[in-house]
């Protein structure tokens, strides 16, 4: 081995040896390590260059690393922190909160993030982007969905540990399951809602579901959530609550907007009833 490249790798591991063993770190964070150890921020991105064409780190997108497993040639990083590190703030949604919280027998193949950020980054990771999905992203061989929501819809998180060491934002429960009252363009038809209230309504706090609603303020939400929490059988006070939100005069909205608007009009809620509409 040349003696530069030897020296290289050497300062490099140095600098690794002065970042977090796990989790993830930009470029200023190593940076900043390289500060403490005298090396210049020029000679810092080169050596985290060099580092990651070696594989001891990971460049997930551009300024943002993740130490690998040499062993198995994978970030040590949970597939949660880097969601959430992709654009921020963000936090662990859709398909891939609910599986935290077990509501889903569903095993997500990508992680889903929400963030109210519309910036992200350029580099050839981004695989695709348009407004319905949002972007896809594959980093370190995981893809990775970010769903852009609005700031004000952006709430109902809470911290969770992803590892022993790593600390990240996720959609509750509840805000986790309003989203599939909504966005059927990631989860597909009402069904795994259906499945949700059947299977775990008593693990729901349904006061929050009707206060995270009434946040939300998207009609067509609350519509939905009040067909079936009187289908499944939830407390009358709650549905009382809810059955406020709803505007006075509106057109009925269908149950699934992904079947035909055929079926029973139900007056009360707002909606079509075509769940057995083809």
């Amino acid at each position: 081995m040349p003696p530069a490249t030897i020296y290289s790798s050497t300062a490099g591991l140095r600098l690794l040896a002065e970042l977090p063993e796990s989790g993830v770190f930009r470029t200023r964070d190593a940076v900043k390590a390289g500060g403490e150890l005298d090396v210049s921020e020029a000679h810092v991105r080169k050596l985290l260059h060099d580092l990651a064409s070696s594989g001891w780190i990971a460049r997930l997108q551009r300024g943002l690393y993740a130490p690998v497993d040499r062993a198995t040639g994978s970030p040590r990083a949970h597939p949660f922190t880097i969601g959430t590190a992709l654009v921020q703030p963000a936090a662990v949604s859709h398909w891939s909160a609910l599986a935290h919280w077990e509501l889903t027998e569903q095993i997500p193949q990508l992680v889903t993030v929400s963030s109210p950020t519309r910036t992200a980054d350029r580099s050839h990771r981004r695989l695709t982007r348009s407004k319905e999905s949002g972007h896809l992203w594959l980093a370190a061989g995981q893809r990775y969905r970010v769903v852009f929501v609005r700031p004000s819809h952006f709430f109902g998180m809470t911290d969770v540990w992803a590892s022993p060491t790593e600390r990240v934002r996720v959609y509750d429960r509840e805000r986790g399951v309003l989203d599939t009252l909504q966005h059927f363009h990631v989860f597909g038809s009402l069904g795994p809602a259906l499945e949700m209230f059947e299977q775990h309504l008593g693990e729901l706090d349904i006061d929050r579901l009707v206060d995270y609603t009434g946040q939300l303020r998207v009609a067509v939400i609350a519509r939905r959530l009040g067909w079936l929490l009187e289908r499944f059988g939830a407390p009358e006070a709650a549905r009382a609550r809810l059955a406020k939100q709803l505007p006075a005069r509106a057109a009925a909205e269908p149950l699934d907007p992904t079947r035909p608007r055929r079926g029973q009009r139900n007056r009360k809620w707002g909606v079509i009833e075509n769940l057995g509409a083809h």
